[in-house]
Parts: C-alpha cells; structure tokens; sequence
C-alpha cells in the first residue's frame, strides 16, 4: 500500500476541504466546465509531513523540529474518514520559499536534502517533482491562496 498525493491551491481551508467531495481528487475535472476543480500537480509519494518537513528544513536552514512545529505544517483541514482522503495544510512559510526557489535551488535543496535523510524517491525524480510544486507555489501566491495536500492511500 502506498499513498497518492496531489498538492493543490485554494482561497482557505473551508474552500479546501470541499475537494473531498471529488472523488479523484483536486485535479478531477468538473464535469460542467471540464477544466479541474483547483490548480493542482501530483509529487509522487512526497508525503505532506516528514518529506515536506524535511524539504522546508533544507530550503529555509532551520532544524526539521522547528519547522514542523509550524502551526501550519500539515494540519487537518478535512478527512473522509479512517481510509482517507485527507486534506491538510502546507505552511504558508514553505510555500514562499518553494515560490522564491529557482530549479537551481530546489536542485541544490534536494541534493542536500538526500544526504540526510534519503527519500523512497530517486533524487532525480524527486527533484522534478519538485518544480512543478514550486510553480504552483509561485501561481498560489500570484491568487493569494495558501498550498494544501490532498493525501489518499492506494493499493
């Protein structure tokens, strides 16, 4: 069993929680516009909590306690129960500073970041995973709305 993550933007978290109500999730299609529901990449097993944790920590150079101490790190915005899906909050902290990252950044970021701590994630796919994440960082900002993680567990 592994776990499906698509990271999304939305104006709050009440506005985030209603992509619990799509069954494929944030970047299912509303079937009367046929344009997806929110503004959303999929970053493969890259976990809302401990991947995330250990990312904000290498891009901001603060210990990995500190910063999923965040009030903001991975908290519960919306659950569908015991199976999932759920929907939690990425700090408002990470997301600025994966909107600020350059690639050149985020590839530095990731190289120092698997010396630590080594991801299930080959280095390479981990770090093109995250440029569309930084991307849609960059669009979240732009709308002023904050970056959320839809999670679901698969088989």
């Amino acid at each position: 069993m592994g776990i499906r993550t698509e990271y999304f933007a939305a104006p709050t978290d009440e506005v985030a929680a209603t992509a619990l109500r799509v069954p494929g999730g944030p970047s299912e299609p509303d079937l009367s516009t046929d344009l997806p529901r929110f503004d959303s990449v999929t970053v493969p097993s890259m976990d809302p909590f401990v991947m995330l944790g250990g990312l904000a920590g290498v891009l901001s150079g603060r210990p990995y306690g500190e910063v999923t101490a965040h009030p903001r790190h991975g908290v519960l915005v919306g659950s569908a129960g015991d199976e999932g899906p759920w929907i939690v909050t990425v700090s408002q902290t990470l997301a600025d500073e994966l909107a600020m990252a350059s690639p050149t950044r985020l590839a530095r970021a990731v190289r120092e970041w698997t010396v630590t701590a080594p991801p299930a994630v080959p280095p390479r796919q981990l770090a093109a995973a995250l440029l569309p994440l930084a991307e849609l960082a960059v669009r979240a900002a732009d709308a002023g709305h904050g970056l959320y993680c839809w999670t679901s567990l698969t088989d």
